[in-house]
Protein backbone atom coordinates (compact mmCIF):
# COMPACT_ATOMS: atom_id res chain seq x y z
CA UNK A 1 0.00 0.00 0.00
CA UNK A 2 2.74 2.56 0.88
CA UNK A 3 4.16 2.07 -2.95
CA UNK A 4 1.03 2.86 -3.80
CA UNK A 5 0.89 6.24 -1.93
CA UNK A 6 4.34 7.38 -3.49
CA UNK A 7 2.56 7.26 -6.90
CA UNK A 8 -1.17 8.51 -6.09
CA UNK A 9 0.66 11.93 -4.58
CA UNK A 10 0.88 12.76 -8.04
CA UNK A 11 -2.08 11.13 -9.03
CA UNK A 12 -5.35 13.47 -10.57
CA UNK A 13 -8.50 12.36 -11.80
CA UNK A 14 -10.84 14.91 -13.20
CA UNK A 15 -14.35 14.41 -13.60
CA UNK A 16 -17.11 16.46 -14.28
CA UNK A 17 -19.73 17.05 -11.17
CA UNK A 18 -22.51 15.86 -13.16
CA UNK A 19 -21.60 12.85 -14.47
CA UNK A 20 -24.75 12.08 -16.60
CA UNK A 21 -24.89 15.25 -17.97
CA UNK A 22 -21.39 15.09 -19.08
CA UNK A 23 -20.82 11.85 -20.26
CA UNK A 24 -24.36 12.03 -21.74
CA UNK A 25 -26.53 8.16 -21.59
CA UNK A 26 -26.83 5.32 -23.56
CA UNK A 27 -29.16 5.19 -26.77
CA UNK A 28 -32.53 3.62 -26.64
CA UNK A 29 -32.65 1.12 -29.44
CA UNK A 30 -35.47 3.02 -31.39
CA UNK A 31 -33.30 6.36 -31.93
CA UNK A 32 -30.24 3.42 -33.03
CA UNK A 33 -32.48 1.81 -35.57
CA UNK A 34 -32.56 5.69 -36.35
CA UNK A 35 -29.56 6.78 -36.69
CA UNK A 36 -28.12 3.14 -38.50
CA UNK A 37 -31.21 4.15 -41.01
CA UNK A 38 -29.70 7.29 -41.51
CA UNK A 39 -26.26 5.99 -42.28
CA UNK A 40 -27.62 2.96 -44.78
CA UNK A 41 -28.86 5.61 -46.79
CA UNK A 42 -25.84 7.83 -46.82
CA UNK A 43 -24.35 4.75 -48.17
CA UNK A 44 -27.58 3.62 -50.73
CA UNK A 45 -26.79 7.26 -51.90
CA UNK A 46 -22.95 6.79 -52.08
CA UNK A 47 -23.62 3.70 -54.04
CA UNK A 48 -25.41 5.09 -56.51
CA UNK A 49 -23.54 7.84 -57.60
CA UNK A 50 -25.88 10.67 -56.06
CA UNK A 51 -23.44 12.99 -54.23
CA UNK A 52 -25.36 16.11 -53.77
CA UNK A 53 -28.21 13.49 -51.89
CA UNK A 54 -25.90 12.22 -50.19
CA UNK A 55 -24.46 15.56 -48.28
CA UNK A 56 -27.69 16.96 -48.19
CA UNK A 57 -27.54 13.98 -45.16
CA UNK A 58 -24.35 15.33 -43.26
CA UNK A 59 -24.47 18.10 -40.54
CA UNK A 60 -23.56 21.78 -41.53
CA UNK A 61 -19.93 21.32 -40.24
CA UNK A 62 -19.27 18.47 -41.82
CA UNK A 63 -20.72 19.23 -45.01
CA UNK A 64 -19.21 22.83 -44.47
CA UNK A 65 -15.93 20.35 -44.65
CA UNK A 66 -16.76 18.14 -47.18
CA UNK A 67 -17.29 21.20 -49.60
CA UNK A 68 -14.26 22.57 -49.31
CA UNK A 69 -12.57 19.96 -50.41
CA UNK A 70 -14.90 19.56 -53.54
CA UNK A 71 -14.34 22.16 -55.48
CA UNK A 72 -13.85 20.56 -59.26
CA UNK A 73 -15.52 17.31 -60.69
CA UNK A 74 -12.23 15.77 -59.91
CA UNK A 75 -12.63 16.14 -56.46
CA UNK A 76 -16.10 14.68 -56.50
CA UNK A 77 -15.56 12.35 -58.55
CA UNK A 78 -12.15 10.75 -56.46
CA UNK A 79 -14.96 11.18 -53.42
CA UNK A 80 -17.14 9.52 -54.59
CA UNK A 81 -14.82 6.76 -55.63
CA UNK A 82 -13.14 6.76 -52.12
CA UNK A 83 -16.30 6.65 -50.28
CA UNK A 84 -17.89 3.84 -51.88
CA UNK A 85 -15.01 1.66 -51.09
CA UNK A 86 -15.64 2.20 -47.44
CA UNK A 87 -19.15 1.38 -47.98
CA UNK A 88 -19.67 -1.85 -45.24
CA UNK A 89 -21.47 -4.70 -46.07
CA UNK A 90 -22.92 -5.59 -42.68
CA UNK A 91 -22.54 -3.31 -39.21
CA UNK A 92 -22.44 -4.34 -35.91
CA UNK A 93 -22.67 -2.63 -33.17
CA UNK A 94 -20.66 -2.07 -30.37
CA UNK A 95 -21.66 1.26 -28.54
CA UNK A 96 -24.22 3.91 -28.38
CA UNK A 97 -24.31 7.41 -26.60
CA UNK A 98 -26.61 10.25 -27.02
CA UNK A 99 -25.81 13.65 -25.14
CA UNK A 100 -28.60 15.23 -24.93
CA UNK A 101 -27.08 18.86 -23.93
CA UNK A 102 -25.09 18.98 -26.90
CA UNK A 103 -27.54 17.08 -29.04
CA UNK A 104 -25.03 14.87 -30.72
CA UNK A 105 -24.75 10.95 -30.44
CA UNK A 106 -21.92 8.53 -31.36
CA UNK A 107 -22.18 5.16 -32.73
CA UNK A 108 -19.37 2.35 -32.98
CA UNK A 109 -19.22 -0.67 -34.51
CA UNK A 110 -17.50 -3.04 -36.44
CA UNK A 111 -18.16 -3.10 -40.23
CA UNK A 112 -17.89 -5.91 -42.47
CA UNK A 113 -16.83 -5.47 -45.85
CA UNK A 114 -15.99 -8.19 -48.85
CA UNK A 115 -12.75 -7.07 -50.51
CA UNK A 116 -10.24 -8.61 -53.11
CA UNK A 117 -8.00 -10.08 -51.05
CA UNK A 118 -11.16 -11.21 -49.04
CA UNK A 119 -13.21 -10.47 -45.88
CA UNK A 120 -11.94 -7.37 -44.10
CA UNK A 121 -13.38 -6.42 -40.72
CA UNK A 122 -12.34 -3.08 -39.39
CA UNK A 123 -14.21 -0.22 -36.81
CA UNK A 124 -16.70 2.83 -37.54
CA UNK A 125 -17.23 5.58 -35.42
CA UNK A 126 -20.45 7.37 -37.07
CA UNK A 127 -21.48 10.73 -35.31
CA UNK A 128 -24.37 12.69 -35.51
CA UNK A 129 -25.70 16.04 -34.66
CA UNK A 130 -29.43 16.89 -34.13
CA UNK A 131 -29.99 19.98 -36.16
CA UNK A 132 -33.67 21.70 -35.92
CA UNK A 133 -34.84 18.49 -34.84
CA UNK A 134 -33.47 16.80 -37.72
CA UNK A 135 -31.05 14.10 -37.10
CA UNK A 136 -28.14 13.97 -39.52
CA UNK A 137 -24.68 12.44 -40.13
CA UNK A 138 -21.83 14.18 -38.66
CA UNK A 139 -17.94 12.94 -38.41
CA UNK A 140 -16.90 9.39 -39.98
CA UNK A 141 -13.57 7.78 -38.51
CA UNK A 142 -12.85 4.67 -39.46
CA UNK A 143 -10.00 2.46 -37.36
CA UNK A 144 -8.27 -0.86 -37.04
CA UNK A 145 -10.32 -4.62 -36.62
CA UNK A 146 -10.05 -6.61 -33.79
CA UNK A 147 -7.28 -8.94 -36.23
CA UNK A 148 -5.22 -5.29 -37.04
CA UNK A 149 -4.68 -4.58 -32.65
CA UNK A 150 -1.69 -5.50 -30.83
CA UNK A 151 -3.20 -6.49 -27.31
CA UNK A 152 -1.16 -5.77 -24.06
CA UNK A 153 -0.21 -8.26 -21.44
CA UNK A 154 -2.84 -7.75 -18.38
CA UNK A 155 -0.74 -9.26 -15.76
CA UNK A 156 0.30 -7.03 -12.98
CA UNK A 157 3.92 -6.73 -11.76
CA UNK A 158 5.04 -4.32 -8.86
CA UNK A 159 6.48 -1.10 -9.00
CA UNK A 160 10.06 -2.43 -9.13
CA UNK A 161 9.00 -3.36 -12.44
CA UNK A 162 8.75 0.31 -14.02
CA UNK A 163 11.45 2.72 -14.45
CA UNK A 164 11.07 6.08 -12.25
CA UNK A 165 13.20 7.79 -14.40
CA UNK A 166 11.02 6.93 -17.59
CA UNK A 167 8.22 9.29 -17.80
CA UNK A 168 5.48 8.57 -20.56
CA UNK A 169 2.52 9.90 -21.71
CA UNK A 170 -0.08 8.88 -24.02
CA UNK A 171 -4.03 9.41 -25.00
CA UNK A 172 -6.66 6.86 -26.39
CA UNK A 173 -10.14 5.34 -26.03
CA UNK A 174 -10.87 3.05 -22.96
CA UNK A 175 -11.40 -0.42 -24.04
CA UNK A 176 -11.62 -2.24 -21.10
CA UNK A 177 -11.42 -2.15 -17.17
CA UNK A 178 -10.94 -4.49 -14.41
CA UNK A 179 -10.73 -3.84 -11.24
CA UNK A 180 -8.72 -6.15 -8.95
CA UNK A 181 -8.39 -6.68 -5.08
CA UNK A 182 -4.58 -5.03 -5.24
CA UNK A 183 -4.96 -2.62 -8.60
CA UNK A 184 -7.33 -1.16 -11.43
CA UNK A 185 -6.20 -2.21 -14.80
CA UNK A 186 -7.30 0.38 -17.77
CA UNK A 187 -6.67 -1.06 -21.02
CA UNK A 188 -6.78 2.08 -23.40
CA UNK A 189 -6.17 1.67 -27.31
CA UNK A 190 -4.31 4.54 -29.31
CA UNK A 191 -3.96 3.78 -32.95
CA UNK A 192 -3.75 0.42 -33.39
CA UNK A 193 -1.71 -0.69 -30.47
CA UNK A 194 -3.06 -1.35 -26.68
CA UNK A 195 -1.89 0.06 -23.46
CA UNK A 196 -2.37 -1.38 -20.20
CA UNK A 197 -2.02 1.11 -17.45
CA UNK A 198 -2.04 0.35 -14.11
CA UNK A 199 -3.92 2.34 -11.14
CA UNK A 200 -4.42 1.61 -7.05
CA UNK A 201 -7.59 -0.48 -6.35
CA UNK A 202 -10.95 0.86 -6.20
CA UNK A 203 -11.15 1.36 -2.42
CA UNK A 204 -7.46 2.96 -2.71
CA UNK A 205 -8.95 5.42 -5.77
CA UNK A 206 -12.05 6.33 -3.62
CA UNK A 207 -9.88 7.33 0.00
CA UNK A 208 -8.02 9.90 -2.12
CA UNK A 209 -11.02 11.08 -4.06
CA UNK A 210 -11.40 9.87 -6.93
CA UNK A 211 -14.66 7.95 -8.71
CA UNK A 212 -13.89 4.98 -10.23
CA UNK A 213 -17.10 4.92 -11.79
CA UNK A 214 -15.82 7.71 -14.51
CA UNK A 215 -13.49 4.81 -16.41
CA UNK A 216 -15.59 3.39 -18.70
CA UNK A 217 -15.22 2.02 -22.09
CA UNK A 218 -15.40 4.36 -25.10
CA UNK A 219 -14.42 7.15 -23.00
CA UNK A 220 -10.85 8.63 -23.80
CA UNK A 221 -8.38 8.75 -21.33
CA UNK A 222 -5.25 10.85 -21.10
CA UNK A 223 -2.07 9.74 -19.18
CA UNK A 224 1.08 10.30 -18.15
CA UNK A 225 3.06 7.65 -15.59
CA UNK A 226 6.36 5.85 -15.70
CA UNK A 227 7.34 2.91 -17.97
CA UNK A 228 7.41 -0.70 -17.82
CA UNK A 229 11.22 -1.46 -17.67
CA UNK A 230 10.54 -4.43 -20.85
CA UNK A 231 7.31 -3.76 -21.96
CA UNK A 232 6.51 0.01 -23.53
CA UNK A 233 2.86 -1.79 -23.95
CA UNK A 234 2.81 -1.13 -19.58
CA UNK A 235 2.72 2.05 -18.19
CA UNK A 236 2.32 2.72 -13.89
CA UNK A 237 -0.10 5.51 -13.91
CA UNK A 238 0.78 9.08 -12.32
CA UNK A 239 -2.02 10.92 -14.18
CA UNK A 240 -5.13 10.33 -15.60
CA UNK A 241 -7.62 12.59 -17.21
CA UNK A 242 -11.25 11.34 -18.43
CA UNK A 243 -13.47 12.76 -21.22
CA UNK A 244 -16.50 11.83 -22.70
CA UNK A 245 -17.02 9.74 -26.00
CA UNK A 246 -15.82 11.46 -28.69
Amino acid sequence: MRRWLTVLAALVLIAPCSVDLAWGRAMDAALQQQLQALYSRYNQDITAGHLDAALALRSTAARAALEQQLKTPKDRQEYRAGARQLVPDRLELRHASIDDATEKALLIAWADKTTASGQVRGEVDLGFARENGTWKLGDLAMGPGPADIKDCNPAYEPLTAYDSSHPVSLAGRIERVDSQPHHTLVVVLSGSSQTCAFLPNRATLQQHGLDPAILQPYRVAEITGVAHRGDPQKVMVNNITVHAEE
